[in-house]
């Protein structure tokens, strides 16, 4: 046993000193993996601008990565398998920061999970959610976590008063509401102002969370300081300029502020508060869409 773990240490200490060596490589793209908060596609069209912008920034390629679910997604973090991330909020607290990451920026406007209905629904409370089937992001996702603390608040514990089911993405989510699966959905404003934009329906929201810091910017501490620094005075700096601005819009953002490690420890109250009732989650695959 002694001489398996001995083993597994010297081979995770050579894929850094391999990963840092690479990373000094001017000429190496450095890794850029954003959580799977919306289909690849999407992903792509959204941050490839933010990775060309970066990119030129500090004067060598970046490479645009993601994963097709947050679990594979939280396992390369855990890996340390990026130069850069962007990561939402509870995902950062729990292994990021954990594993070599450091916060560079983040929106300034918080983060806060809403949980919406369409437009025309007779349900307008929590309250009216009793019975209900409510469907929800990954359950690793920051609004989940943050959605279910409010059914808990609310009184609602999900499995005997409200039944909570998890899709693939905040998209997923979305459709199962429009299609009558699920009477309710807990998102987050930016992918429900996106979906609504595509879908031309509209949605009432009925609830939202208290605020935590939002998805942040976060990079290893194998990339050298002076591209770390770069890094984070550029994105710090897109809210001052016009193109700037047209990148943060087209994400669904406010303007970036310095992000701390320190502002994330309150995310570890809600974790514990909401533990018991993050078991074996119920899973549905998307509904079809026409």
């Amino acid at each position: 046993m002694r001489y398996r773990v001995a083993c597994l240490l010297l081979i995770s200490l050579l894929a850094r000193g391999l990963s840092a060596a690479a990373v000094a490589d001017p000429d190496t793209p450095l890794s850029f993996g954003v959580f799977p908060y919306l289909p690849p596609a999407q992903l792509e069209q959204l941050y490839a601008p933010v990775a060309a912008d970066l990119s030129r920034a500090i004067g060598r390629p970046i490479q645009l990565r993601t994963r097709p679910n947050f679990r594979s997604f939280a396992n390369e973090v855990k890996r340390q398998s990026y130069d850069l991330i962007f990561i939402q909020p509870v995902a950062y607290a729990q292994l990021a920061s954990r594993h070599g990451y450091r916060a560079l920026a983040r929106p300034g406007r918080p983060l806060r999970a809403i949980i919406v209905v369409p437009e025309k629904s007779s349900i307008y409370s929590l309250a009216d959610l009793h019975g209900k089937e409510i469907s929800a992001p990954p359950q690793l996702a920051a609004v989940s976590i943050l959605g279910l603390q409010m059914l808990l608040d609310g009184d609602l514990q999900p499995g005997n008063d409200t039944q909570l089911t998890y899709g693939k993405s905040h998209v997923a989510c979305l459709r199962m509401t429009l299609i009558g699966k699920a009477s309710a959905c807990i998102t987050a404003a930016p992918p429900l102002s996106m979906f609504s934009k595509k879908s031309g329906v509209p949605f009432r929201v009925i609830a939202r969370s208290d605020p935590v810091p939002a998805s942040t910017f976060a990079v290893h501490t194998r990339v050298a300081p002076s591209i770390r620094d770069t890094l984070r005075e550029q994105i710090l700096h897109w809210g001052k300029t016009a193109s700037g601005r047209k990148l943060i819009s087209s994400l669904g953002f406010s303007p970036f502020i310095l992000s701390l490690d320190s502002d994330y420890k309150a995310l570890e109250l809600i974790l514990d508060e909401t533990k018991a009732f993050r078991g074996t989650p119920v899973q549905h695959e998307p509904p079809k869409t026409h």
